[in-house]
């Protein structure tokens, strides 16, 4: 049987990737002498003594994030489609962007690294703030998309997703080394909620069914409850009858085994 619960390695990628990333720059935040995040950017990282940790941190959170987003946009269809594109659109420049600033400073030619760095990492910080922005409004406007049949975020993501953008304003004012990581912890955040929760709900080929392991059993019993009528209708050999079979053999053998 072949569903879309087997279909989520780019969500994967986007959860590990974004856990490694968080790893290793505390990791780094904490090895390097005299680092405090009250004084010095995250940036400043970079150019300190553990600046490998930082490179391999950036470059693998930018990287492993692209296919996580191009997931995202799929299951975010027939809400808002101009935003959606805009959204993935921004996303995937700015993983880029984000892979970028962990190149390693070359010295020999310091100055134009300095403008290359500050490139990239303000598309980051910008990038990451309008992208999550935008998808966080198709997700808070998901129970009035007549349309939408994937799974229904929670409202919190959302509101996590608005309050970066409002972080980000402060940040661009004031320039705090502070607010500078309480913004990429922000983003960390909101990118691991919503992958967890892409995770946790399972799809069965069926428009507007999503479940989580915990409704198992009512998925069951609906599509045995659905199957029975196709059966009344003789429409036991419909195509939609195979799919309810489908599903309801892989959700037996599921609850079988957290018996």
């Amino acid at each position: 049987m072949v569903t879309r619960t087997e279909d989520k390695m780019e969500v994967l990628f986007g959860f590990f990737g974004i856990l490694i990333s968080v790893i290793l720059l505390i990791t780094a935040a904490f090895l390097s002498s005299g680092y405090t995040p009250l004084k010095h950017a995250v940036s400043s990282l970079g150019w300190g003594e553990n600046k490998s940790l930082f490179s391999i941190s950036f470059v693998v959170g930018g990287s492993l994030c692209i296919p996580f987003y191009i997931y995202l946009e799929k299951e975010l269809i027939n809400i808002k489609e101009n935003i959606r594109r805009l959204a993935t659109g921004v996303s995937i420049f700015t993983c880029v962007c984000i892979a970028l600033v962990g190149i390693i400073p070359d010295e020999t030619y310091l100055d134009i690294f300095i403008i290359f760095h500050g490139f990239v990492a303000s598309v980051s910080f910008i990038g990451s703030a309008v992208y999550i922005v935008l998808y966080s409004y198709l997700m808070y406007k998901v129970p009035k998309a007549k349309m939408y049949e994937g799974p229904k975020f929670k409202k919190y993501i959302a509101y996590i997703g608005f309050s970066i953008g409002g972080i980000l304003i402060i940040f661009l004012i004031t320039l705090w080394p502070i607010i500078e990581w309480v913004l990429t912890i922000s983003i960390y955040l909101w990118i691991m909620l919503t992958a967890i929760h892409l995770i946790s709900y399972k799809f069965f080929y069926m428009p507007g069914v999503y479940y989580k392991r915990s409704e198992y059993p009512e998925a069951l019993k609906k599509f045995e409850e659905a199957l029975q009528i196709l059966n009344n209708l003789n429409l036991s050999e419909d195509p939609i009858s195979e799919t309810l079979k489908e599903n309801i053999e892989f959700l037996k053998k599921q609850i079988e085994k957290e018996v």
